[in-house]
């Protein structure tokens, strides 16, 4: 029984072949693929950190409007009258919602039912929430700590880049902030994405409705310089011509006076983008963080034109002469201390070495190896690193012996299909679960899922890069080859 013949057997060897000649090209096939899907990532994230690093090299003088002068309302009293939305009316012709002061349920609700049908908010309730966020965000301090029980599920999200899809698809998944469903949103809100603002006035209708249970960490876009490249600031004016440049100049405090980090169950930092070999979290509690936010990147502004070989005399703050006064030399290297460990929390990346070394991909902040994540969290007796500040195809991953955890919230980042967002759902034993969504497509999926359709976009963007810096190319080309022999 269960034997065949001999015949049989010999018949069932060309099917044999021919099934491992099939797995064998098709993981040659796959394999292909891959490498190709590896290949247009790295054109994409190239041609984006080559953008940021150009944008921390510029001067900072050249980069600033007459929208942030700085000989304009400094004093707290000064921008409460500044900002007095009380001489706005709301006409009777406006459809959209109208709000009520304090926020309530019903009006962040009706906030996101507005934006959901693409309506806009009136500019007169546009500056009352900013008015009322920025008097909150004020008393709150530089680390955030809160903490999980058996009855509560912490939600942390990641880059939004003003996507406001992919936070509609959030809510809808996991459900609304709310004292049972706390909620930590790790920076990046805005550039980049269309709804940048209306992302913006969602958040913070439900940190002024839950203060305790809404938590907003600073990444590196929340910041008025980075704004004025990657179009929030653009998006602001576009929206509000008559009360535009007020509602940048009240976002420009606000984002100066968002939270830097969150501690869950002092287990857990949340940071946006990373650490580095000096990080230290007693330091960063007691930052002025507000002073500090502009001073960091003019500081970082200058360190890389150094390093680029600019001028150094345009546009620079003078300093007091060190040599004269000790005392004046020991608080600039304090400051200067500080700053760093602002910088190196809002624009640095892991690495998979060992060590910390600048991040001169990205123009500032570092790359830190393994060591330095064990070193950090062993000192504040921490167990995970949650970052953000990377687009991940799946929308997360593990690095550093799964001690630190990018998470990315923005779907269809580079390109439609290119990746996923995800989002995490923490309970009371500090374990990650991870949910992964897609934003729904204008077309068909199998239109963009495929490699091809990617990789077109990829060489589409390089192909345009090109073109943008095609002189320069041109004059390197000629100094590395003056004989023109090719």
């Amino acid at each position: 029984l269960g034997c065949c013949s001999c015949g049989e057997r010999t018949c069932s060897f060309p099917s044999i072949r021919a099934a491992l000649l099939i797995q064998r090209w098709y993981r040659q096939y796959v394999a292909r693929l891959e490498i190709r899907r590896r290949c247009t990532w790295n054109i994409f994230q190239s041609i984006e950190y080559a953008g940021q690093q150009d944008q921390i090299k510029v001067s900072l003088r050249n980069l600033i409007s007459h929208i942030f002068r700085e000989n304009e309302i400094c004093r707290d009293a000064e921008w409460e009258r500044y900002f007095c939305y009380k001489s706005i009316d709301v006409p009777d012709s406006y459809t959209g919602p109208h709000l009520t002061f304090p926020m309530t349920f019903c009006g962040v609700s009706k906030l996101v039912e507005a934006f959901k049908h693409k309506q806009q908010l009136h500019a007169r309730y546009v500056l009352q929430i900013l008015g009322e966020t920025w008097r909150l965000l004020r008393i709150l301090p530089n680390i955030s700590h809160l903490s999980s029980c058996h009855t509560k599920e912490i939600t942390i999200c990641g880059d939004l880049h003003g996507q406001l899809e992919d936070l509609l698809l959030i809510f809808y998944k996991n459900g609304l902030p709310s004292p049972e469903k706390p909620y930590v949103f790790n920076g990046d809100f805005v550039d980049r994405g269309k709804n940048s603002l209306e992302i913006l006035l969602i958040l913070f209708g439900f940190l002024l409705l839950y203060p305790n249970d809404v938590h907003l960490n600073r990444g590196n876009h929340e910041d008025h310089i980075v704004n004025l490249r990657y179009g929030f600031t653009k998006e602001v004016l576009g929206k509000y011509r008559v009360h535009g440049k007020k509602i940048l100049k009240l976002l420009q405090k606000i984002f100066s006076w968002l939270p830097l980090a969150t501690v869950i169950d002092h287990k857990v930092l949340i940071v946006h983008g990373g650490i580095s070999d000096t990080t230290d979290l007693n330091v960063i509690a007691r930052v002025d963080r507000h002073k500090q936010m502009n001073w960091s990147v003019d500081n970082e502004l200058k360190k890389r034109r150094r390093l680029a070989g600019f001028d150094q005399s345009y546009g620079e703050r003078k300093k007091p002469d060190s040599d004269s006064d000790p005392e004046c030399e020991e608080g600039i290297e304090t400051y200067e201390h500080e700053w760093e460990q602002m910088v190196d929390l809002l624009w640095s990346d892991p690495m998979p070495q060992n060590g910390c070394i600048p991040n001169e991909v990205r123009g500032g902040g570092c790359y830190w190896g393994p060591d330095v994540t064990e070193e950090v969290l062993g000192r504040h007796n921490l167990q995970l690193l949650i970052r953000s500040h990377e687009c991940k195809q799946d929308g997360y991953e593990f690095c550093h012996n799964r001690r630190v955890l990018t998470i990315f919230s923005a779907s269809n980042y580079y390109e439609v299909g290119s990746n996923r967002g995800a989002y995490i759902r923490m309970g009371a034993d500090l374990v990650p679960h991870f949910v992964q969504y897609q934003a729904r497509f204008s077309f068909p999926p199998w239109l963009f899922g495929s490699v091809g359709w990617t990789e077109r976009s990829a060489l589409q963007a390089l192909r345009r890069q090109l073109f943008v810096h095609k002189s320069d190319l041109i004059s390197a080309f000629r100094e590395f080859d003056p004989n023109n022999t090719g």
